[in-house]
């Protein structure tokens, strides 16, 4: 026991001056306090993983339509990756940051999927709920040339199809 505890203390070190310790006297019980019972009133908040994406959409619509680059950043996934049009285009990462300004380009670009040449503006003023997405898991959800991913923090916007040409 004796050497247990100073190995213990030596390892706890981190190369300093040995710890002394005198683990001949035996400690003293000591009684806890009991504390009053408290109930809980409210209901504890949900894992972020467990939002739901008509939540998430919500927030993440009002923060699009309005330029909210702060908000857009903190929806964001760490880095969000930028695809170009074809499949061989280079891919950029972005980080929350940079996210903003593409996607303000975006919301002015068609939707590819209306045969009226909708905006993807026009596309998340008129979808107060996430629009259908045929290829949609639990966790990936695609509206346009946006793409949003479920993960421990919840939904992230983690991926956009927009290709610059200036």
């Amino acid at each position: 026991m004796c050497l247990a505890a100073t190995l213990l203390l030596s390892a706890c070190g981190g190369g300093e001056a040995p710890v002394e310790a005198n683990i001949a006297d035996a400690a003293a019980p000591v009684k806890a306090p009991v504390a009053p019972a408290i109930e809980a009133t409210a209901t504890p908040a949900a894992p972020a993983q467990e939002q739901s994406l008509d939540a998430f959409w919500t927030k993440f619509r009002a923060a699009a339509l309005s330029n909210d680059a702060a908000a857009i950043a903190a929806m964001s996934a760490p880095v969000v990756m930028q695809h170009g049009d074809l499949d061989d285009s280079p891919k950029f990462r972005l980080a929350p940051e940079q996210v903003a300004p593409v996607v303000a380009k975006i919301l002015d670009k068609n939707d590819g999927t209306s045969l009226q040449g909708r905006t993807h503006r026009q596309l998340l003023q008129a979808a107060t709920s996430p629009p259908k997405d045929r290829s949609a898991t639990r966790d990936d959800y695609r509206v346009g040339d946006l793409e949003f991913t479920r993960g421990a923090n919840g939904w992230r916007l983690t991926a956009l199809y927009y290709e610059s040409y200036e």
